[in-house]
C-alpha cells in the first residue's frame, strides 16, 4: 500500500476508543478555562512502547481488541464523537513502513488531543496536551531502517461535548521509497480486499456499480433517517445483495450504506443519492390546518434522537397535547426528562425550558411536583455555581435559555434555596431577570451572532417564547420584536420557498436549503414553504401568546437587493426572480468597528452577559469575518437558481464527507476566505497556510439539479428554469465522488480564487449568451500579490488577518 496523494498514512489497527467517566470536584466560573484545565490533567500516557504485536484476534493494553480502520477518503483516524457528559478517551493504533534503505524523513503529526508517536519502540513525536482548536501540529524526523518499521500510536483526550478524537501522520518527503503494511497481514488483507471493493463502488444515476460481484453477505441498507431515537435499528431497512454486480436502487430512498462481512467484522460505505432529496411540502391551505399538521407529525416521534441512544422527549409531549394525544408511556418519559436535567447532561438546558413550560401549561400530579421541585433546585444554573458537567453555557441560544430559565424557576420557588447557587428564588429571579434584560440590549443593539443558522435560529426563537410568555409585559414586548426580526431576516432570504443564507452556525444540511430546521418557521409563517421537522421545536409554540407577523409573507416573494449589519457581520442579499447570491464580506470595508471581546482582560465583569458573549465568539467562532482566520461552523456565501440547485465553495474542516468535525467537509471553513459581493457576482479567496492538514478547497455543484450545464475555460456554468450559475476558479477543477456523486470539484492548491455569476433568461437569452456574459468578467488571480481582479475595476484583496480569539 501507498501513502495518499498528501503523504498520509490512511491504513492502521486501531484499538478502542476506551470511553470511561471523567471525574474532577474541582470548579471555575469560566467553563472555557475549566475545560482547558481538564483537558492538561486527563493524560496520564506510558513511558514505554509495548513489546507485543498488534493482532486481529489479540487485545490492546487498553484491553480491547484490534481492529481494521477504514473510513471511505479519511486521511485520518477519526473517531470523533459528541459527548454529553465528562468522559476520558484512550485510542491506540499501529503500522508499518517498510522501505528499501535506511533514509530519514520529516514528517508531521497532527491532532487535537494528546498523541505519542512511537517509532521501533523509540518515541518520536507527542502533543503533550489535547486542544479544542485549531489543530496541532508536531514536526517529526523518521529515521527509518532498511525492510520493516513498527509506528505505534498512544492518543488521549477529554470527551466534552463536540470531540474532535483524531490524529494524522503525512510524510513529507520520498513518500514514493515507503511502502505501509500492517501488523498480522494475513489477517488483515481480506480486510484490504473488503476496502478496495467498498471503495471502488460508482454511481450511475440511480444505479450502483460493483468492481466485481459482492462477496457473501454484503448488504444494503436503506436508512429512513427518522429523528425517533426510539426505533433504534428499525431505521436502516436490510438487504442481502450477494452475488449482485450492479444494483438499481429503490426510488425515494436516497440514504445507503453498503455492508461488507469480513471476519466476524463489518466495513461500511454511505452514499446519498442526491437528486431523490427533494423539499417536503404539507400542502394545507391554511394556517390552522397547517399547524394542526405540524404537531401531528412532532407527536409521532416518541423521543428525539440526541446521538449517544439519548432521547429528548418533551418538544414531542409538548405537541401531543397539542393534538390530544397523549402517551401512555409519557408520565415514564417525563420522569426521564427530569433525570436528564439532574444528570446535567449537555443540552439539558433545553430540557428545564421546556419543561417549565410544560408545568405553566398543564396540571401535574402532587409527586411530579415534588420532584420537579428537588431537580430544579438543584440544577446548575450557570458555570460560577457548584458542580462540574459538559453543559454549554456560553452560546447565544444556550446562554439565553439558562437566563430564562433560572428566571422563571427562581419566580416558581421564591423563598427556597437553590442549592449550587446558595441563593434564594427571589435573588436567582432578579440576577436573571438582568441578564435576560442584558441579552436582550445586545442583540437589539449589534444583531445576532448566530445569524440565519439552520438549526440554532429554530432554539433563540423558542428560547424567546419562554421570555415573551413568562416574563413581565416589558420584556416581553422587546422579546418579541427580536423574534420579528428573526422572521423579517429569515423572510427576505427566502427563494423559491427556501431560505438561502451565509449563517453564523451552520450544519451539513446547508447543501439540502429546504430540508434545515429554519425551514420550520418559514413553513409555519407561509404553508406554501417547504417544511422541516426541525428536532420538534415547535412544540413550544402550542401553547404561545406570541402573534406571527403574517404581514412579511409577500417578503418572501419579492425581489431585494440590501445589506444589513448583524453581530461584526456584514451581509449582502440580491434576490431576483430567478436567482439568489448571498454572503457575507470578508473583511467588512465599511469602517466599521468590532465590538471588544472581554473575556481577554484582566479586570472585567464575568457575571456580564458581554463576557458570556466574548466566551461564545470564542468557541463557536467570531462573526468579526476576515480572510486567514481559523473558522468554525461560519458558512460564507450561496448562489442559486432554486432550493435544490444551490452552488458554494468552502474550505473543509476535514478530508471526507464521514467527518464530524466542526468545521465539517460540507459546512464551514478551515480558514476563512476574503469575500466580496458587488451586484450579480461573489468573489472569494482561499489561502490555505502550512498549519492546516487539508490543502484543497471544493465547490458543490450538484450536476443532477440543472437542466443545462457547460464546462469550458475554466468555467462551470448551468441553468435552472429561466435562471444562470457561473462559478470561475484559479486552479483545476478535479470531479471528486464521495457519499455525493458528480456533486464535487476540488482544487488542490493551498491559493484558489473564485468568481460566481448569476442571470437569467431575459438579460442573456440561451445558455451561449450567458456563456459569453460570464467570459465578459474576464477574472484574473495574481497569485503572487493575491489579488483578484474582474472588470469595471473589481478588485478583490487577499490580506491574511489573525484572531486570538480563535484558539482554545
Amino acid at each position: 500500500m501507498k501513502l495518499n496523494r498528501q503523504g498520509f498514512i490512511t491504513h492502521y489497527l486501531i484499538s478502542g476508543p476506551k470511553e470511561v467517566p471523567f471525574i474532577d470536584h474541582t470548579s471555575d466560573g469560566n467553563q472555557l478555562k475549566y475545560e482547558k484545565y481538564l483537558r492538561s490533567i486527563v493524560t496520564d500516557f506510558k513511558k514505554e512502547c509495548p513489546k507485543e504485536e498488534a493482532g486481529m484476534d489479540t487485545d490492546s493494553e487498553l484491553s480491547l481488541p484490534w481492529e481494521y480502520y477504514y473510513s471511505y477518503g479519511n486521511w485520518f483516524v477519526d473517531k470523533s464523537s459528541f459527548y454529553s457528559s465528562l468522559t476520558k478517551i484512550d485510542l491506540v493504533a499501529a503500522v508499518h513502513l517498510a522501505t528499501e534503505e535506511e533514509i530519514t524523513v520529516a514528517a508531521y503529526l497532527w491532532s487535537y488531543a494528546a498523541v505519542q508517536v512511537w517509532l521501533n519502540d523509540s518515541l518520536a513525536a507527542e502533543l503533550k496536551e489535547p486542544v479544542y482548536k485549531p489543530v496541532n501540529r508536531a514536526d517529526m524526523k523518521l529515521k527509518l531502517n532498511k525492510g520493516i518499521n513498527r509506528i505505534y500510536i498512544r492518543m488521549q483526550n477529554l470527551g466534552v461535548r463536540d470531540t474532535r478524537n483524531i490524529f494524522g501522520i503525512q510524510i513529507l518527503e520520498r513518500t514514493e521509497q515507503i511502502r505501509v503494511e500492517l501488523p498480522d497481514s494475513l489477517m488483515t488483507k481480506p480486510f484490504l480486499g473488503a476496502e478496495q471493493w467498498l471503495s471502488e463502488i460508482t454511481l450511475s444515476g440511480r444505479r450502483l456499480l460493483f468492481p466485481y460481484k459482492a462477496m457473501p453477505g454484503t448488504s444494503i441498507g436503506y436508512d429512513s433517517k427518522s429523528p425517533d431515537v426510539t426505533l433504534g435499528d428499525k431505521r436502516v431497512a436490510y438487504e442481502d445483495i450477494s452475488g449482485l454486480d450492479e444494483l438499481e436502487l429503490k426510488k425515494d430512498n436516497p440514504y445507503v450504506i453498503i455492508t461488507v462481512p469480513v471476519s466476524g467484522k463489518k466495513l461500511s460505505r454511505k452514499f446519498e443519492i442526491l437528486c431523490d432529496i427533494k423539499p417536503l411540502y404539507l400542502n394545507k391551505d391554511n394556517f390552522e390546518e397547517n399547524m394542526e399538521e405540524i404537531y401531528r407529525r412532532i407527536s409521532e416521534v416518541v423521543k428525539l434522537d440526541r446521538g449517544e441512544n439519548i432521547g429528548f422527549s418533551m418538544f414531542n409531549i409538548l405537541a401531543r397535547h397539542a393534538v390530544n394525544r397523549i402517551r401512555e408511556d409519557d408520565d415514564g418519559n417525563i420522569y426521564e426528562t427530569l433525570a436528564q436535567i439532574e444528570s446535567r447532561m449537555d443540552c439539558a438546558d433545553f430540557l428545564v425550558c421546556s419543561f417549565i413550560r410544560y408545568i405553566k401549561n398543564y396540571e401535574i400530579s402532587p409527586e411530579l411536583q415534588k420532584r420537579a421541585k428537588e431537580v430544579l433546585l438543584n440544577f446548575r444554573y450557570w458555570m460560577d455555581e457548584t458542580g462540574s458537567d459538559a453543559m454549554c453555557f456560553w452560546s447565544e441560544n444556550h446562554s439565553l435559555m439558562f437566563y430564562v430559565s433560572a428566571m422563571n424557576a427562581g419566580e416558581m420557588y421564591p423563598d427556597e434555596i437553590f442549592t449550587r447557587s446558595g441563593l434564594t428564588g427571589r435573588k436567582l429571579y432578579e440576577q436573571n431577570r438582568r441578564k435576560v434584560m442584558e441579552w436582550i440590549e445586545d442583540v437589539e443593539k449589534y444583531g445576532f451572532e448566530e445569524f440565519l443558522s439552520g438549526i440554532y435560529m429554530c432554539i433563540t426563537f423558542i428560547a424567546l417564547l419562554n421570555v415573551i410568555d413568562f416574563t413581565e409585559d416589558a420584556i416581553s414586548k422587546r422579546a418579541a420584536a427580536l423574534v420579528d426580526k428573526i422572521f423579517y431576516m429569515l423572510s427576505i432570504h427566502t427563494f423559491k420557498g427556501s431560505v438561502i443564507a451565509p449563517q453564523g452556525r451552520v450544519y451539513r444540511d446547508v447543501i439540502y436549503p429546504f430540508m434545515q430546521g429554519l425551514q420550520s418557521l418559514i413553513n409555519m409563517l407561509n404553508p406554501k414553504n417547504p417544511y422541516s421537522y426541525g428536532e420538534g421545536w415547535l412544540g413550544f409554540y402550542a401553547t404561545s401568546k406570541y402573534q406571527l407577523p403574517f404581514h412579511m409573507v409577500p417578503l418572501m416573494d419579492n425581489p431585494v437587493k440590501t445589506e444589513y449589519k448583524t453581530g461584526n457581520a456584514l451581509i449582502r442579499l440580491n434576490k431576483t426572480r430567478n436567482y439568489i447570491l448571498t454572503s457575507v464580506q470578508s473583511p467588512r470595508e465599511d469602517g466599521f468597528k468590532r465590538w471588544e471581546n472581554v473575556s481577554f482582560l484582566q479586570e472585567c465583569d464575568t457575571g456580564s452577559h458581554e463576557y458570556i458573549k466574548s466566551l461564545n465568539e470564542r468557541f463557536h467562532g467570531t462573526t468579526c469575518f476576515k480572510p486567514g482566520v481559523y473558522g468554525y461552523q461560519q458558512h460564507m456565501w450561496s448562489a442559486a437558481l432554486s432550493p435544490d440547485t444551490l452552488v458554494f465553495v468552502n474550505h473543509p474542516g476535514g478530508p471526507c464527507d464521514e467527518s464530524s468535525l466542526r468545521p465539517g467537509y460540507w459546512f464551514g471553513n478551515g480558514v476563512m476566505p476574503a469575500v466580496k459581493q458587488i451586484d450579480q457576482a461573489i468573489a472569494s479567496i482561499y489561502v490555505i497556510p502550512e498549519e492546516h492538514p487539508i490543502d484543497f478547497t471544493h465547490i458543490h455543484w450538484a450536476s443532477c439539479r440543472f437542466e443545462e450545464m457547460k464546462e469550458e475555460n475554466d468555467w462551470l456554468i448551468g441553468k435552472k428554469g429561466d435562471g444562470y450559475l457561473g462559478i470561475w476558479s484559479s486552479g483545476i477543477k478535479e470531479p471528486y465522488n464521495d457519499q455525493l456523486f458528480d456533486a464535487e470539484y476540488r482544487i488542490y492548491n493551498r491559493k484558489a480564487a473564485y468568481f460566481c455569476v448569476c442571470s437569467d433568461t431575459g438579460e442573456c437569452g440561451d445558455l451561449e449568451g450567458f456563456y459569453q456574459f460570464c467570459l465578459s468578467f474576464q477574472p484574473v488571480f495574481h497569485m503572487d500579490t493575491l489579488v483578484l481582479t474582474a472588470k469595471e475595476d473589481f478588485v478583490l484583496k487577499y490580506e491574511k488577518a489573525e484572531d486570538q480569539t480563535q484558539f482554545i
